[in-house]
């Protein structure tokens, strides 16, 4: 039996952005009013962007599952704060970060699964 997490309690919603189809599915934050910017070095991660528009329209997951890749050290199971690398993934930082449930962490492919 293969254990699968995508799907649980997901949500999306819209927003603008100034975002390209390069950056699909790169950790994002709310910017300003509606509108969502890539998550730079040391922020916060406020979800994943999904599907960018070619007007400026993209698709936020806000909420459940998600894998990013990630930079520096392997996360660690369970609860650890994580905050983007400002190259479209994620990292461990203990000062910056916010804290999630991660729930997969593969240190092959650099990939880490966790809740938003």
């Amino acid at each position: 039996m293969r254990i699968a997490f995508d799907g649980f309690m997901q949500e999306c919603i819209t927003f603008n952005s100034a975002l390209a189809s390069t950056d699909e599915l790169k950790p994002v934050k709310i910017s300003a009013s509606s509108t969502v910017a890539l998550s730079a070095d040391t922020q916060q991660i406020h979800g994943k962007a999904i599907k960018v528009e070619k007007d400026g329209a993209v698709t936020v997951q806000l909420k459940g599952y998600v894998e990013f890749t990630y930079s520096g050290a392997d996360p660690a199971v369970g609860y650890a704060k994580l905050a983007a690398d400002g190259t479209g993934k994620v990292k461990v930082d203990a000062t910056n970060g916010r804290e999630f449930l991660v729930m997969k962490v593969d240190t092959t492919a650099k990939v880490v699964g966790f809740l938003l």
